[in-house]
């Protein structure tokens, strides 16, 4: 029989808060770092529908993928706005739209991505609820101003 470790941890887990206007609407970020898990909401009008992950472990080491090892950083400069080609966001719950699902999906992935950027050995799952007032009529400085207010709450 294997012997287990208890490691005193401290609770609540570290948590940051973040709100301001995206898409024209109050938009609250909450992120809790778990040792395993980053959860982030993302919430308008109190709204949180859609769930969904990306498993940030398994970014590929793929040498034709450039955006999937530490070499990016010496890359075109231009590339490192685009999400990464080797995350996978899923849908977790909800998403009974298609619409707002890929929505979601891209920003969990993009949102990802800027993560790996700053922490490359990140290994953690990123779960993300999301809800937005209405995700089919975000314009690209909307989203925009979405992620730049999950990127102030990391």
């Amino acid at each position: 029989m294997e012997s287990t470790t208890v490691e005193p941890a401290t609770f609540p887990a570290l948590t940051k808060t973040s709100s301001g206007i995206a898409n024209n609407l109050l938009t609250v970020v909450t992120s809790i770092s778990f040792s395993d898990k980053l959860l982030i909401t993302v919430t308008q009008a109190g709204k949180l529908a859609h769930w969904v992950h990306v498993p940030l472990a398994t970014a590929s080491l793929d040498p034709l993928n450039p955006t999937s090892n530490s070499s990016f950083a010496n890359a075109d400069p231009e590339n490192a706005l685009l999400p990464r080609s080797d995350l996978t966001a899923t849908t977790v719950l909800g998403g009974t739209k298609r619409e707002d699902e890929v929505i979601g999906q891209t920003l969990c992935t993009t949102v990802a991505s800027a993560i790996l950027m700053k922490r490359p050995g990140e290994e953690r799952l990123l779960v993300m609820g999301l809800g937005l007032q209405d995700a089919t009529s975000i314009a690209r400085q909307g989203f925009g101003e979405i992620v730049g207010l999950i990127l102030d709450c990391l």
